[in-house]
């Protein structure tokens, strides 16, 4: 039984593979002529010769990322005071300096 289910586990797998074929598409900026002019008898003869380029193209498959455009809208969080539980604070001290001066403090 295990035997069957290991066999049928690689033939799935061997069937999700795929290979793209290459195929032809006609590359006109390759094409070549040959335009040939006569004169037969005292009427003028034209004669081409064109030979059509083709290229074999094997598709890239890939998996191509698209970017998904998001937008955030920030909502501020309440403030409910220090996070530490302190609830008194210092002020500084009111210092009297003019320019110039240094200030010490004690």
């Amino acid at each position: 039984m295990q035997i069957l289910a290991v066999l049928l586990v690689c033939l799935a797998a061997v069937n999700a593979y795929v290979v793209p074929a290459p195929y032809l598409v006609r590359t006109p900026a390759h094409d070549s002529a040959i335009i040939k002019s006569d004169r037969l008898g005292g009427n003028f003869a034209w004669s081409t010769v064109e030979g059509h380029a083709y290229a074999a193209v094997t598709p890239v498959v890939q998996r191509v990322l698209t970017p998904v455009g998001v937008s955030h809208h920030a909502i501020p969080a309440p403030y409910y005071g220090y996070p530490y539980g302190l609830t008194q604070f210092v002020a500084p001290a009111q210092v009297d300096a003019k320019a110039g001066q240094a200030v010490y403090v004690a």
